[in-house]
């Protein structure tokens, strides 16, 4: 992929800090004109080994790789000022990312996009690789506290590479909205805080049927055409937790969203890209309930159907969602379309949430009885101890009953409100001292500290990751500030926000919205999530005071909620109104000078010592279809794929780079057939010695009879400055 390139990088950030403030300006008056359309696709597979899981799962690290990561970007351009929206296959869209980004479009030529423009989400999937905060809480809970450099670099630069190739793809087009209410199969993992919320109403004959009932099904798609061309790409949103590959899983993957991105991308041929985002996900699980006892940990597919392997669960789970949206596209009975005008508009601005007065016109009647509405406001950011309950996706920690620890009230007759604090005494409280070891003494003296109880409620404050709260380094944790973006294409708009909110939530911020921008001729409203940064969870008042999972982690208070739909509104008016909203806070831009490196990004990648590519375990001479296939070579470290990648060298690392082959004899010679990109093949790394070998793995349930080979495609560091391509073969086997 081409760059483009100035002379002076400093003048061209220069250049977009002008280009942000102009186009912001501009864009908040929504204009009608001209539409081009473009999308692109980029690799962002950093490191697969020796890095944090996608779960809080101390310890556990990456050891190999399912599917690949990819990030895909979709260009709506109108009258000149673009709005580019990106669905990246990550756990977290980090708040570092969008800055870096930015800076690799700068390099590149492309100053046109800037934080007000651009809209970066994760899709959230937990088999992703972590550690690429700037803050120390969204690396420490993941696997090992630290950042990786290698695993942020290789991010930014896919990233930055499916934007450059949107905007080569721009060409005069056109966005379909459709949408409608499928039959996917998700449920809500902390139904009885659903119950709690006031006007909560259920039909359902049992917990199992009310589960599925009680989360949206609504799923919304943009299709993007070229004139004369026809379709070219998609982009859906559907409220999904990313968490088909369970807590247990060491391969990195794109989970069920990306796989159902997978899966129609192949159907529709060509270079068509289709992406599968988030929006109100926080209490939506793509696993099934205990049918028993919808509190138990869920199942996923393979725990139901014993004949599937574990790789499938995200293919079963993406084949679902990749179905509706294809019948979406389609249109008919239940799916409503709509021909997007050429009218766009953007807003954007950059809040402290930790101290927001919120207008009591927010809360309605959602509030308990002994709280004080007259004086709401969020608080500083605190993580609750509810969380030792863990949640039904496999959370490693199952201490207490969820909902069992937090502090309660009751409202007196003289109209005092007296507060019963939890008992310590009837918790085993090991849970949090396996969440939080090595820094347990300091988790447990602020567990007990009072400071913050007053304005966190319900919440037993467990640790304060604020800016004013923690007392271990002086430092924040997380950043309490927030991003919050608009953009309006046509008839349809998508509020972003850095949060995971709950069904419920979501629903009463998009009904206050929705109402204000229909003023201006917006008639759906999309809630895309993980948007711009991550801040955790976002429940309702009534699902905060049950403390489950989710609310312990509603780091801002229980006032939280109703200032997400109190800010969104305020962007929403200034919108209508034609005004750019403005900002009472700014996210970093650059790393701080003294970051924790996690050890593999702290050291240089090690020189290869082993004769790597070397066969150590062969095929058999034949296998049933159905079985997995599996090789062992001597490896080289998979770590130099990535540094080779940021380095640029398209010799060893070419954009079509993968670490292994499936290879079949056609008419006498080796024909590829699979690539690690195959939902159907993954490598597992493992050390031997100081040394690495690699697993090689098939499985053949959707391969056709015949001769093949596995091969083995990895880059050895001969020096600490040269490398070379190393190349494994498996004898021939024939499938049967």
């Amino acid at each position: 992929m081409k760059r483009l390139r100035k002379v002076a990088v400093s003048l061209l950030l220069a250049l977009v800090m002008v280009v942000s403030v102009v186009s912001t300006a501009f864009a908040a008056n929504a204009k009608a004109g001209t539409v081009r359309v473009g999308v692109g696709k980029g690799d962002i597979t950093g490191p697969i080994t020796d890095i944090s899981t996608g779960y809080n799962s101390l310890g556990d690290l990456m050891k190999g790789l399912l599917t690949r990561l990819n990030a895909r970007a979709f260009i709506v351009e109108t009258n000149g000022v673009p709005q580019v929206y990106v669905s990246a296959e990550l756990v977290h869209m980090t708040e570092s990312i969008k800055p870096g980004v930015l800076k690799e479009l700068a390099k590149r030529g492309l100053t046109q996009y800037n934080e007000q423009n651009t809209m970066l989400a994760a899709t959230h999937c937990h088999s992703s690789t972590s550690n690429t905060s700037w803050y120390a809480l969204y690396d420490l809970i993941n696997g090992v506290p630290g950042y990786d450099d290698e695993s942020y670099n290789v991010i930014c630069i896919g990233i930055a590479d499916a934007i450059e190739e949107a905007t080569n793809d721009l060409a005069p087009g056109s966005v379909t909205l459709s949408y409608g209410d499928t039959n996917i199969n998700t449920y809500n993992r902390s139904l009885l805080a659903a119950r709690a919320n006031k006007n909560y109403k259920t039909s359902a004959k049992n917990d199992t049927q009310e589960s599925w009932q009680s989360v949206s099904k609504e799923m919304s798609l943009l299709t993007f055409k070229h004139d004369g061309e026809g379709d070219i790409g998609m982009l859906s949103f559907f409220p999904s937790h990313g968490t088909s590959n369970g807590i247990t899983n060491e391969l990195v993957a794109a989970d069920h969203k990306g796989y159902a991105a997978y899966y129609v991308e192949q159907a529709k041929g060509k270079d068509y890209v289709a992406a599968f985002a988030q929006a109100e996900t926080g209490d939506v699980s793509p696993n099934e309930p205990d049918k028993k006892d919808v509190t138990k940990a869920f199942k996923r597919p393979a725990d139901v159907d014993k004949t599937l392997d574990v790789i499938e669960n995200q293919m079963v789970d993406g084949r679902e969602e990749a179905d509706a949206a294809l019948w979406l596209q389609k249109g008919g009975k239940g799916v409503t379309t709509i021909n997007l005008t050429k009218t766009a508009a953007t807003n954007y601005s950059v809040v402290d949430f930790s101290d927001i007065k919120v207008d009591k016109k927010y809360i309605g009647d959602h509030y308990m009885p002994y709280d004080d509405i007259e004086n709401a406001r969020t608080a500083e950011p605190c993580i609750g101890a509810g969380i030792i309950a863990g949640d039904e996706e496999g959370a490693p920690v199952d201490n207490a009953k969820e909902g069992a620890v937090k502090h309660t009230f009751k409202k007196n007759a003289d109209g005092t409100v007296t507060r019963t604090k939890v008992d310590f005494n009837e918790i085993d409280l090991s849970g949090l001292e396996k969440l939080f070891d090595p820094l347990w003494p300091y988790a447990m003296k602020l567990l007990k500290s009072d400071e913050f109880d007053e304005a966190q409620m319900e919440k037993v404050v467990c640790l304060a990751v604020g800016h004013r709260g923690w007392e271990l380094t002086g430092k924040p944790l997380m950043q309490p500030e927030t991003p919050f973006q608009i953009f309006r294409i046509g008839e349809v708009a998508l509020l972003a926000s850095p949060f995971e909110l709950t069904t419920e939530q979501g629903r009463r911020t998009k009904e206050v919205v929705a109402k204000t921008l229909k003023k201006a001729g917006v008639k759906h409203v999309i809630n895309a999530t993980y948007s711009n940064a991550y801040s955790q969870y976002m429940v309702t008042r009534e699902e905060f005071a049950e403390q489950h999972y989710e609310g312990s982690t509603d780091l801002f208070g229980p006032w939280s909620g109703a200032a997400l739909t109190q800010e969104f509104d305020r962007l929403a008016q200034d919108m209508v109104a034609g005004r750019a909203s403005k900002s009472t806070a700014s996210l970093r831009t650059t790393a701080p000078a003294a970051l924790l490196y996690t050890y593999a990004a702290a050291v240089p990648t090690p020189v290869d010592v082993n004769d790597s590519g070397k066969l150590v375990e062969d095929v058999k001479s034949s296998y049933k279809r159905g079985e997995t296939v599996t090789a062992v070579f001597e490896a080289a470290n998979p770590r130099s794929i990535s540094d080779l990648r940021i380095a640029g060298d398209k010799k060893l690392v070419p954009d079509n780079y993968t670490y292994m082959k499936v290879q079949k004899l056609v008419n006498g010679k080796w024909k590829t057939v699979a690539t690690d990109n195959d939902p159907y093949t993954y490598t597992r790394y493992h050390n031997h010695v100081s040394t690495y070998r690699v697993n090689v793995n098939w499985l053949t349930k959707k391969a056709s009879k015949g001769t093949y080979r596995l091969v083995y495609w990895g880059v050895k560091k001969d020096t600490l400055i040269s490398y070379h391509k190393v190349v494994g073969t498996s004898s021939e086997f024939t499938l049967v």
